[in-house]
């Protein structure tokens, strides 16, 4: 009987540690940097898309985004770490798009933070993305704090729904990608909530 149990308890832990299915992203803030880490999971490598721009709500006001906020936060992708190849056909699809709905003018004035980047993740493999965390307050400095929370960019609902300046990433997400699959969101295990003050801005 102590065998069975011992030989059960043995399985359990054997199904606890096994990896999900599942891709997924953590957030790691160190500094003025936070790392967006993806895990793949599956049995398949994929192609994801990652926002240029990480966006960050500000809980006083409770709006998807600190833009127009007391104090502005948002975090810039680090240079050269998409997929060569497929961003290129990305950025073709959109200079493409632009042109075809007569905003041909906006493509000189597209700046680092504007637009997403494509990724590519080997099955089973692991993939950390750096971005460099601005935060900035307008003059005249008064004294604020909240807690602002990453509002990761929702693929999901923007390749499903109507959304007229996204048809290009639907389009590129229909792209014939190989053997690899074509993931539109990955599962968000813990959200990332930074407590800023004016203290921490325009440094």
């Amino acid at each position: 009987m102590k065998k069975i149990i011992i030989l059960l308890g043995l399985l359990f832990l054997s199904c606890k540690q096994q990896p999900k299915d599942i891709f997924s992203l953590k957030y790691i803030k160190s500094d003025n940097e936070i790392t967006l880490y993806f895990e793949n999971n599956t049995k398949e490598d994929i192609i994801f898309l990652t926002p240029n721009t990480l966006e960050f709500g500000d809980k006083n006001f409770k709006s998807l985004t600190s833009e127009d906020g007391i104090i502005k936060v948002y975090a810039l992708l680090k240079p050269d770490q998409s997929s060569k190849f497929y961003q290129n056909k990305l950025d073709s699809i959109w200079k493409g798009y632009l042109i075809e709905t007569g905003f041909k003018d906006f493509i000189n004035d597209i700046r680092p933070g504007d637009g997403n980047s494509v990724l590519y993740l080997k099955k089973m493999g692991k993939l950390s993305i750096r971005y460099d965390l601005i935060i900035k307050q307008s003059a005249p400095l008064n004294k604020y704090s909240s807690k602002f929370k990453q509002n990761y960019y929702p693929y999901d609902k923007v390749l499903k729904g109507d959304f007229h300046d996204s048809e290009y990433l639907r389009r590129f997400s229909k792209l014939n990608f190989g053997k690899a699959k074509f993931v539109v969101q990955p599962v968000i295990e813990d959200s990332l909530f930074l407590n800023i003050s004016d203290k921490d801005a325009n440094k």
